[in-house]
C-alpha cells in the first residue's frame, strides 16, 4: 500500500508549542512546523487576532491527538469516552419497573 493511505492528520505530541496543531500539519504535509507557525502569526496579526485565535481553537478541538504520544487533551477525551461507554452499559443492564404499588412490595417481603 502507498504511504499516503496510512497517514492521518493528528496533533503532534512531540513537536508542539501549545497544542501540537502546526507540528501535526507539518508532519502531514512534510513542511517545517516553524514556517507554519510564523505564517500563522503573521496572518493572525494582519486579520485582527480574533479570526486566527478562533481557527486555532477549532483546530485543537477537531484534530485528534497523536495516538502514539497523546497529550493532556487527548487523554481527557479518551477518559470521557470511556466514562460515557461505561455509563451507557450500566443503563442497558438496569430494568425499569412500572405500575408498582406499595402492596406489591409488602407482599414479596421487602418492607
Amino acid at each position: 500500500m502507498r504511504e499516503s493511505q496510512h497517514k492521518r492528520l493528528t496533533r503532534s505530541g512531540s513537536d508542539k508549542m501549545i497544542a501540537g496543531v502546526f507540528g501535526g500539519i507539518g508532519q502531514y504535509f512534510k513542511i517545517q512546523p516553524n514556517i507554519l507557525r510564523i505564517l500563522y502569526v503573521l496572518i493572525t496579526i494582519f486579520t485582527g487576532f480574533v479570526p486566527g485565535i478562533i481557527i486555532y481553537i477549532i483546530l485543537v478541538i477537531i484534530m485528534p491527538a497523536d495516538p502514539q504520544n497523546p497529550d493532556l487533551l487527548g487523554m481527557l477525551k479518551s477518559f470521557s469516552e470511556a466514562q460515557t461507554k461505561s455509563h451507557q452499559s450500566q443503563q442497558r443492564s438496569r430494568r425499569t419497573l412500572t405500575d408498582v404499588e406499595e402492596k406489591d412490595i409488602k407482599r414479596n417481603g421487602r418492607s
